[in-house]
């Protein structure tokens, strides 16, 4: 995987099987073209059909039932250090950070179903051409969907004031970028010129998480990904992921996931 682009993995699939639990690192948009689904995003379920997109954050495991005998879908799996860093108007992040209270992470895009294939079709035929302008393509593209989902939900973009929105958006950078150093939310406020208790109450209304919590499932979406790709022992891959102690890793990841560390590796793996 090119780790300078935009896309990790577009496809268009059909299939007569369901999808086991399963995480990326990573935000994913899945557009259900015909059949019905019943998908599990962290401790929310939805049904789903034609004109269906579900938007599926860095930190939240689904898993995937059939309701039809087949069914075909559409996703593209997106890049996440690359996406803020090509974004320059964080609304259009909205979508995919942010968990208010009452979140859904389906959207019903059937008035503009032709609209959506189109944009996922041309997302796939630009993953063939080699000319160096596939990754500007791919933006626009990426970005042409993203307008689309945030004018289906435009409360999201009213949510916040402007400058508790740009104070979220830094603290979520920096977390995402600095989760294996000591973190303090004083240090993050301070960061942003805003009281602890103001950060948090804007972080917590923007993302459905307090600053803490963020910090803890960008710690384990880390561990995770060490889990799956390294053989490092469970003790080192809690010290590169930011955990001090790992009985409090293992007590963390067991919260999250149900299961220890190694029994996730030999899961995964």
């Amino acid at each position: 995987m090119d780790q300078n682009a935009v896309i990790q993995k577009c496809c268009f699939k059909d299939s007569d099987t369901s999808i086991r639990i399963h995480f990326h690192n990573a935000y994913e948009l899945l557009f259900i073209r015909t059949g019905h689904i019943r998908i599990h995003i962290g401790d929310a379920v939805y049904d789903g059909g034609p004109g269906s997109v579900f938007v599926i954050g860095r930190f939240e495991e689904h898993f995937l039932e059939l309701r039809t005998p087949i069914y075909e879908r559409y996703y593209v799996i997106l890049n996440p250090d690359m996406t803020e860093r090509l974004i320059t108007d964080r609304r259009l992040l909205m979508p995919l950070r942010s968990r208010p209270k009452g979140f859904c992470h389906r959207y019903d895009v059937s008035a503009h179903l032709e609209r959506f294939e189109l944009i996922f079709r041309r997302l796939i035929e630009e993953q063939s051409i080699q000319d160096g302008l596939a990754g500007v393509m791919h933006m626009s593209l990426i970005s042409e969907l993203l307008i689309l989902l945030c004018r289906l939900r435009p409360e999201l973009l009213e949510s916040t004031s402007q400058a508790g929105k740009s104070a979220v958006f830094a603290v979520q950078h920096y977390i995402d970028t600095h989760y294996a150093e000591p973190i303090r939310v004083s240090d993050l406020a301070e960061r942003v010129f805003l009281t602890p208790c103001y950060l948090t109450h804007c972080f917590k209304s923007m993302t459905g998480y307090s600053p803490k919590q963020y910090l803890v499932q960008a710690r384990l979406a880390a561990a995770k990904d060490l889990l799956i790709h390294s053989d490092l022992p469970v003790s080192e891959v809690a010290f590169h992921a930011g955990f001090s102690d790992v009985n409090n890793f293992i007590r963390a990841f067991r919260r999250e996931t149900g299961c220890t560390p190694l029994r996730y590796r030999e899961r995964e793996q």
